[in-house]
């Protein structure tokens, strides 16, 4: 047997396991005692990679003929596809990075986008929908897009946890929580009794959608009690908090979020008596009209506390995949203002045209084609009739490890490598860079998507522009054309060694946020919200998930989801059939009890191809950064 170390390919933690071969077949995982992100105690995602790795794979790449998709060869893969977008302008076409791929092909992705196609319709899933607003909120407040460590829970006293369920999302950052048992204090504000909330020491079910009045609220509170710094009075936009906060008084806040004086109060007492705060926060917190509204509130508090934020994010390489500059309006060096020196790093022009996100271009203007890596917008997009109708009417290319709902779509068909069958590097939550290596052979005629791109790059006379012979190589262009990786050792990173992305705070300002009411309330025609959650057997839209046996039997069942009072409501038994509309379309699905939902709210998990629930979801997204909202749909329930 041997055993190689690498990165756990799931959730934004980035976890090493030790994966173990046998004849070059993974046949098990096992912790790495070592690892400080972990600490010798991975999930049940990453202990069971070994039963998924190989099943349901792209093995060679596929042309459509008709309504079949067939196996062909690389290079007539390639000339099919430069065939079909031969002639198109650069606002026609699409490129989308992936949170599941490494640093390295993300960074070819945008690079490959704008040398070869001379487009900025650059963008990627996990930034996109699901903490756009996260990073756009601390880049605004604290000049930075990201200051989270994970080792600051043991630096904290009271944790207050918002729109985020970690016990179930980041069983590994839970851990340490659970660690603190007793010396720190966990606040749980959310819209469902979920697992977190059960065991913290304060929960609130709040309405959804109206964190920013319950923030505000607590903000007020403080001021009128004084329980802040005096020098925090001198901070950029402290005048206008103070005056913004006066209207959310308790009565305007309990009446808002469906909460108590009592309540209220004692969340306020526990963040005013803390001496060292700290602030966790998740997409049910982004996923919302108003989510960088949500953001801000909560800096402001974070801000006015001195506190601290430990937001972990979503995929494996959440963090690396916009730092690459896979964005639409964000060049790697930073804004189209340093487009010259990245001109002269990479020795070509570069487009400083705004390009198309993926809801501008999968749901408000649709291209004519579109390049997706890593992702799966035919399943995880709102309003997915529509997405469907674009994806048909589109020449599709997929870049992918595992077949999924998007692939039914494609016209081509490219088989990329899983991250445990690649080499270089990614960068977690906490904008920890880690090394990634080789632990499974590369299954059938699969190759790293920068190696992919470069076949076609050459294919377009652009060879020289990615004349890399291994992913180091295309690290040491990241450290010259990234600022935040500048100081990387990179000799120290490829021995091991974690290294840092650039995390240091330069400012602190405050952003005020009024609340101007919720875009989605219940009617006599449409009497529940509908919220979506997520399963901790299940990652995102389950390509990989679904396919062990294990998680399978752990897994909560399809279906929506109702307290007792409502499933009397409806005369419903678990099991029956129920209809459920919104004003953009209904489905069909069993309904099941579930007693920690609030009344006049219905549930339902968004992780599976067979039950699409995202088709429920109208194209209504944060005006700012594009982020859909997932969390809050009025609708109608029948039998």
């Amino acid at each position: 047997m041997e055993k190689a170390v690498s990165v756990c390919p799931y959730c934004g933690c980035g976890c090493k396991l030790s994966y173990v071969s046998e004849n070059g077949k993974i046949i098990k995982i096992e912790p790495v005692k070592e690892d400080e992100v972990s600490e010798g105690k991975p999930c049940v995602k990453g202990l069971t990679v070994h039963e998924v790795l190989d099943k349901d794979r792209v093995l060679y790449p596929m042309i459509r003929k008709g309504k079949i998709l067939k196996k062909t060869t690389w290079d007539k893969a390639i000339k099919h596809i430069l065939a079909n977008v031969k002639g198109l302008s650069p606002e026609e076409i699409l490129f989308t990075a992936s949170g599941k791929i490494p640093n390295e092909d993300d960074y070819v992705i945008q690079k490959f986008a704008r040398v070869c196609f001379s487009t900025n319709n650059i963008d990627s899933c996990c930034t996109r929908l699901c903490h756009a607003s996260t990073v756009a909120g601390m880049e605004h407040c604290l000049g930075v897009g990201n200051v989270t460590k994970m080792e600051n829970i043991n630096n904290i006293d009271t944790l207050f946890i918002i729109g985020s369920n970690p016990a179930g999302n980041y069983p590994v950052f839970y851990n340490k929580i659970l660690a603190r048992k007793g010396s720190l204090k966990t606040i749980s504000i959310q819209h469902w009794n979920n697992e977190t909330s059960r065991n913290a020491d304060i929960s609130a079910v709040i309405q959804p959608c109206t964190e920013v009045a319950l923030i505000n609220g607590i903000i007020n509170i403080i001021i009128q009690k004084k329980a802040y710094s005096r020098d925090i009075e001198l901070l950029g936009g402290f005048a206008e908090l103070a005056e913004t906060v006066k209207k959310f008084d308790e009565d305007a806040v309990c009446r808002i979020c469906s909460i108590t004086k009592e309540k209220l109060n004692e969340i306020a007492d526990a963040v005013i008596n803390s001496n060292r705060l700290g602030a966790f926060h998740g997409m049910g917190f982004t996923q919302q009209v108003n989510s960088i509204e949500n953001v801000h509130t909560l800096l402001n508090l974070v801000i006015l506390r001195k506190g601290k934020v430990m937001t972990l994010r979503g995929e494996v390489n959440v963090q690396g995949v916009g730092d690459m500059g896979c964005l639409p309006y964000r060049l790697p060096n930073g804004g189209y203002e340093n487009v010259k020196r990245l001109e002269s790093i990479w020795n070509h022009p570069v487009p400083i045209t705004h390009g198309k996100n993926i809801i501008e271009a999968l749901l408000i203007s649709p291209l004519k084609a579109l390049f997706i890596c890593g992702f799966n917008p035919a399943q995880s997009l709102p309003n997915l009739s529509v997405v469907h109708k674009n994806l048909k009417n589109s020449f599709l290319v997929c870049i992918s490890s595992y077949f999924d709902k998007t692939s039914d779509f494609a016209d081509v068909v490219l088989p990329m490598n899983a991250l445990p069958e690649c080499n270089g590097t990614i960068t977690n939550g906490e904008r920890r860079i880690r090394k990634l290596n080789i632990a499974a052979k590369a299954k059938g005629d699969s190759l790293p998507v920068w190696q992919i791109l470069k076949k076609i790059a050459s294919e377009l006379g652009k060879a020289e522009y990615f004349n890399y012979c291994n992913e180091k190589e295309i690290f040491t262009e990241i450290t010259k054309a990234v600022p935040a990786y500048s100081m990387v050792d990179i000799d120290s990173l490829y021995n091991g060694s974690d290294a840092w992305a650039d995390k240091e705070i330069k400012r602190m300002k405050f952003f005020p946020e009024s609340f101007e009411g919720v875009d989605s309330a219940r009617s006599k025609k449409y009497p529940l919200l509908l919220i979506t959650h997520r399963s901790k057997f299940c990652f995102l839209t389950s390509e990989m998930t679904s396919k062990s046996s294990t998680l399978s039997k752990l897994a909560e069942k399809d279906g929506f989801y109702l307290n007792s009072t409502e499933m009397k409501r409806f005369k419903l038994k678990p099991g029956a059939f129920v209809e459920v509309a919104s004003k953009v379309s209904a489905m069909k699905g069993k309904a099941w009890l579930d007693d920690n939902l609030p009344d006049r709210t219905i549930a339902a998990m968004f992780h599976s191809e067979k039950f699409l629930i995202n088709k429920l979801y109208p194209a209504e997204f944060d005006e700012e950064t594009f982020t859909p909202n997932y969390k809050a749909i009025a609708v109608s329930v029948k039998r």
